[in-house]
């Protein structure tokens, strides 16, 4: 069972019943419904709507970010009571969301609610994760999961393995999952400056599921569809906290059954005077109430305003304070100037401190915080006061168990955009020199071990020092977040950290060969996540300022990738084009490597059109190029796409050539020979292995040799799943359906080729989604006698097969969906 953290409360930070706990002078006596504050007689709200129940945090739960509640929480009975609802008698939505802008007090909600209200013998275990943390990614959320679970192996498995594991563990188990600021694991925040970003954009998205609301990680994405799609058949139930409602949830605007959605509302007007009390303001409800109301009873608007009301120099701690703001009828203008107040009385030291603290990305601990300080014999004399003063006001929270500091995001962006770009870049630089002193292994067991360096890298972005940046990140990020971990997403996100203008201008470097080099390296990183069309448009850059700096063989080789994602999004034509130009400028830099490759691609991509023997003449062509300069690894990707040719012509009934599937077999033995000649000789080349085993599978499920077949493609699986592989993943999955079919298992069939719908959708992998569409119209067909979704499939597949149009187009699959839509409409 993994280690838990447990967070403390003092008591002080749980008010009871006035007078007990709330800390003002009283004059008078004092009833249960009566306080008398000075010359003021109030109803004592703060009594009538408190308990008495303390927080609860069993041993059995793990609270891996424990959230730091601040002082003072007040009410939300109707929001904890619709929580307690939902978690003990909804039975039909196994996701809820809490939405709302920052501020609303989401993530204080929730805590108050799991440690008050929440029956720890119906629900044994619980987990909250937080995505404000600087490691807590959806990946490492799926870890923490099953080594709650008490699933062993879990860093042998993929992200994705992991995450099959977790789901059919959550239909068994009753947990309950919190997941709090899972706008951080949306697209719109996947950037190193997630952290700085305010609320400003959203308002005009929020009710709009763009692809900016979609996942980082696919995986997340279906995580909450299959919480949401399996009803009462799984036991979890999942809670999340977000800005913004992910895409994955709705379907054409609407959410999906078994997701529910609440948004969270301002402050109710009893909690907002109950907490000016808690808070030590003095004053009537009807005076506290007019001092809400300009800003629409905002939780963290109001606690900035009562530090400010706590710290005036001529009423402290009266509400009539509150008056000498400036406000209006506008309540957004309203939240932005009570922070503008707040910020523009702190001492000029104290503003310093504030917007520096903002430049931390996350959480920070006193040393860190002491290393942003510029004068620092001052530290020990001024900073600690200053620090307690950003506590009164509200701007800062201390976590005292963990000794962390930490801000509001909406704080933390108010605070960054006050600092010059002198003052920015310099406390980026003293960072930089921080996170370069932190130790880091020399030999890296888990992606944790380089969070320094990538802490480094960000300051030395935010620096404006993007050229250090990138020659940062070749030098020490690069190898293991590609090659040892299959970091792809972190590389996305480090990478476009180069781009500060957006991925349609160029990356800002100084070198044009850097410019290149990145612009490759985001368009891998994109490929091999399932991203191929943006890889498309940064391979066109890319090779646009080859051309220019006259690198022939950067071109080449530029043409030769963009023919690659081009083919599998259905552009045939382009990709034909491309693939000719690199062959022909190889020819003329006489590169025989890159030759071979670009007549073994274009061989690939006429097994596509059907155009076999121009298929067969071009991988010879390979073949002998690269057994003239004894290449052996290019040679066993020859045979493997000579696999790939045959088992197409075998799957069109027309052709006579390959009447024999043992002839498939033989090539594809022989290519595997070559693969592993490579790894004992070379190098191991994990994704040639995947391609070979994937094509072995098929070849063997057409010779009947079904136990054979199984072997190879759950392999191809295994190896696609442990390096984050996706290109050839649902070609893998639904050959398995295909064998799953054969062997009359038709549920688990079902559900492996809905698995690669999903991955073909996501991804837009056209020709891949051809043939899943093709197995489904025929699963449709036979085995739920549905014509007409039988129907639908088969026009998706041959409108996906279709292409550029004849000859340009995937032949067999095109020609299946003709025959499979010529049955339907008999």
């Amino acid at each position: 069972m993994a280690k838990k953290d447990k967070a403390r409360k003092s008591k002080s930070e749980e008010p009871k019943s006035a007078p007990k706990s709330v800390d003002f002078n009283l004059d008078g006596n004092v009833d249960n419904s009566i306080i008398v504050v000075g010359d003021h007689a109030v109803v004592n709200y703060h009594a009538a709507i408190s308990t008495n129940v303390e927080p609860h945090e069993p041993d059995c739960w793990n609270l891996k970010h424990p959230y730091p509640m601040p002082p003072n929480f007040t009410g939300r009975v109707a929001e904890r009571t619709m929580l307690t609802q939902w978690l003990n008698d909804d039975s039909e939505n196994r996701l809820c969301i809490i939405r709302a802008l920052g501020g609303f007090g989401k993530s204080a909600l929730t805590w108050y609610w799991l440690t008050h209200d929440v029956d720890s013998i119906q629900w044994p275990k619980v987990l909250w994760w937080s995505f404000y943390e600087s490691d807590a990614s959806f990946e490492n959320f799926l870890k923490e999961a099953l080594e709650y679970l008490s699933v062993g192996d879990v860093n042998k498995m993929s992200s994705h393995e992991q995450y099959l594991v977790l789901r059919n563990k959550l239909r068994q188990k009753p947990i309950l999952i919190i997941l709090d600021g899972f706008e951080r694991a949306l697209r719109v925040f996947n950037n190193m400056g997630a952290a700085y970003q305010g609320d400003e954009f959203e308002e005009d998205k929020i009710d709009k599921q763009d692809n900016d609301c979609g996942c980082v990680n696919p995986d997340a994405d279906d995580f909450l569809r299959d919480v949401s799609a399996y009803g009462s058949s799984i036991k979890c139930k999942v809670l999340l906290t977000t800005r913004l409602t992910p895409r994955a949830v709705t379907s054409r605007g609407e959410l999906l059954n078994g997701c529910r959605k609440e948004e969270l509302k301002v402050m109710h007007k009893d909690d907002a005077i109950a907490f000016f009390y808690a808070q030590g303001i003095r004053g009537m409800h009807t005076e506290f109430e007019a001092a809400c109301e300009p800003y629409g009873y905002h939780p963290l608007s109001l606690r900035i305003l009562t530090g400010l009301i706590a710290d005036d120099r001529e009423t402290p701690g009266d509400v009539s304070a509150a008056k000498k703001l400036k406000i209006d009828g506008n309540v957004k203008a309203n939240k932005k100037h009570v922070m503008e107040v707040a910020y523009n009385t702190l001492s000029p030291e104290q503003q310093k401190l504030l917007s520096n603290i903002a430049c931390f990305r996350a959480p920070m601990n006193y040393a860190a915080l002491k290393s942003i300080v510029v004068d620092r014999g001052e530290v020990d004399d001024g900073l600690d006061n200053n620090l307690k003063t950003l506590e009164t006001r509200g701007l800062l929270h201390w976590d005292r168990k963990s000794n962390r500091y930490d801000l509001h995001p909406i704080t933390r962006n108010y605070a960054y955009d006050r600092m010059t770009i002198r003052d920015r870049t310099a406390a980026h630089i003293r960072l930089r020199h921080y996170f370069a002193a932190v130790d880091v292994p020399q030999v890296l067991q888990a992606l944790d071990d380089l969070t320094p360096v990538i802490e480094l890298y960000h300051h030395t972005v935010q620096a404006g020092l993007l050229d250090t940046a990138c020659d940062l990140f070749y030098e020490r990020i690069t190898k293991p977040t590609h090659y040892q971990f299959g970091a792809y997403q972190l590389r996305i996100e480090l990478l476009n950290a180069l781009f500060p203008n957006g991925e349609d201008q160029p990356p800002k470097l100084e070198e044009e060969s850097d410019r290149a080099w990145v612009l490759n390296a985001l368009a891998n990183a994109y490929s091999l996540s399932g991203q191929p069309r943006r890889a498309v448009q940064l391979l066109e850059k890319q090779i646009a300022i080859r051309k220019k700096g006259g690198i022939s063989k950067s071109v080449a080789v530029g043409l030769g990738n963009l023919a690659q994602q081009q083919l599998v999004i259905g552009s045939l034509k382009f990709s034909e084009s491309n693939l000719q130009q690199n062959i022909d400028l190889d020819k003329k830099i006489r590169d025989k490597f890159w030759e071979s490759v670009g007549h073994q691609e274009l061989g690939y991509l006429y097994s596509y059109c059907g155009e076999w023997d121009k298929a067969e003449q071009e991988i010879t062509v390979a073949i002998t190029l690269q057994e003239e300069i004894g290449h052996v690894q290019a040679q066993s990707i020859s045979w493997a796409y000579r696999t790939f040719c045959n088992i197409l012509m075998f799957r069109n009934t027309t052709h006579s050539k390959v009447s024999n599937p043992k002839s498939i077999i033989g090539f594809a033995q022989y290519a595997l020979e070559l693969v592993e000649e490579t790894k004992r000789t070379i190098m191991n080349v994990p994704k040639d292995f995947i391609r070979i085993n994937w094509l072995l599978g098929i070849a063997y499920r057409l010779d009947r040799q079904l136990d054979i077949a199984e072997h190879h493609l759950r392999e191809a699986l295994m190896q696609s799943h442990a390096i984050n592989l996706v290109e050839f993943e649902a070609n893998i999955l639904v050959d398995l359906a295909r064998l799953r079919y054969d062997q009359k298992n038709c549920e688990e069939a079902k559900s492996l080729v809905d698995e690669a719908l999903s991955i073909t959708e996501r991804c837009d992998y056209v020709l891949q989604g051809a043939d899943v569409n093709l197995f489904l119209a025929q699963y449709t067909l036979e085995q739920e006698k549905d014509k007409v979704k039988a129907k639908e499939y088969a026009e998706e597949a041959k409108k996906l097969a279709t292409c550029d149009g004849p000859p340009y187009y995937y032949k067999v699959a095109y020609e299946e969906a003709e025959r499979m839509l010529e049955k339907l409409n008999d």
